[in-house]
């Protein structure tokens, strides 16, 4: 086939499998759908680190590979293409495979049963996605002590020790989640609430100069932001719609989607709650100028 024509054709299936993974990105946030891929640095936050093994080249069923070092939002757990930045590279590798049906050795660690990608994300997206099963692989083994990342389900193996860092940390015992970091994303908006009187230039809580203790935001941000928007939730009715869903799942979703539901006309919350005055929070989040 001609360059040209190969070329063609491989943007058009990026441009197939882009529209594949928007759609399914979108369902599967509101259905309990473990679509993601698993951050292995974040996992590492919660595990621990351990010694690494180099194990050579092995040849690795993709299905394995459930997780990325650094790019776990450019690719779902398809490895469904989900920005368009991905494009040029992706296209290349994807001309490349038809040219040689085979394609460089990438690179993995592995953790109990479960791949992470090091490097090599469109490789594998191509790959998977032309119906290939096995990928070849520098492997390198990550040991960690008691940890048995050996599950039929890693991604609820992993949501209980998120949730347990969590519990921790900050004594919340009714707050659920069902995804994996959503826990996280949690402590990063108490983060936010300990540090929200901060200047602009100050945001990040270790140069943060005004923060409050951690046990007292924790306990406000609860009370003056999370319950007052959970309340909206319960009497809303929403969540009989969303039987498989927790209401942190969908305080969190309706945060982070703020801003595309609120150019399609829905009223929700701003995200804008990140930047709350705690001297009147009571009616912060759901507050007529958030609408």
């Amino acid at each position: 086939m001609p360059e040209i024509f190969r070329s063609a054709e491989s943007n058009r299936e990026f441009d197939h499998l882009y529209r594949k993974g928007f759609f399914k990105k979108i369902l599967g946030s509101l259905k309990n759908h473990k679509n993601r891929l698993l951050p292995l640095n974040q996992i590492k936050e919660i595990i621990g680190t351990g010694e690494e093994h180099h194990l050579g080249v092995k040849t690795v069923e993709i299905d394995k590979i459930i997780g990325s070092e650094n790019r776990f939002e450019d690719f779902d757990r398809a490895f469904l293409p989900l920005n368009k930045f991905n494009r040029r590279k992706w296209t290349n590798i994807r001309s490349y495979y038809e040219q040689h049906e085979s394609l460089p050795v990438i690179s993995l660690y592995k953790i109990g049963d479960y791949y992470f990608i090091r490097d090599g994300h469109n490789r594998v997206s191509v790959a998977k996605n032309a119906g290939q099963l096995y990928i070849d692989a520098e492997v390198i083994e990550i040991n960690i002590p008691n940890v048995h990342f050996n599950s039929s389900s890693p991604d609820n193996y992993f949501l209980k020790l998120e949730e347990k860092m969590f519990r921790e940390k900050t004594g919340l015992q009714n707050i659920q989640i069902t995804l994996p970091g959503g826990y996280r994303e949690i402590l990063k908006l108490i983060q936010c609430f300990q540090c929200s009187d901060c200047p602009n230039n100050q945001i990040t809580r270790d140069q943060c100069q005004n923060k409050i203790p951690w046990e007292v935001a924790v306990q406000q941000w609860y009370q003056n932001c999370y319950s007052p928007a959970i309340e909206k939730i319960k009497k809303s009715g929403i969540m009989d719609k969303f039987k498989e869903r927790t209401f942190a799942d969908l305080y969190l979703w309706f945060l982070f989607n703020a801003e595309a539901l609120r150019k399609a006309a829905c009223f929700i919350p701003s995200r804008s709650h990140h930047k709350i005055i705690r001297k009147k929070p009571q009616n912060f989040f759901f507050s007529k100028a958030n609408l």
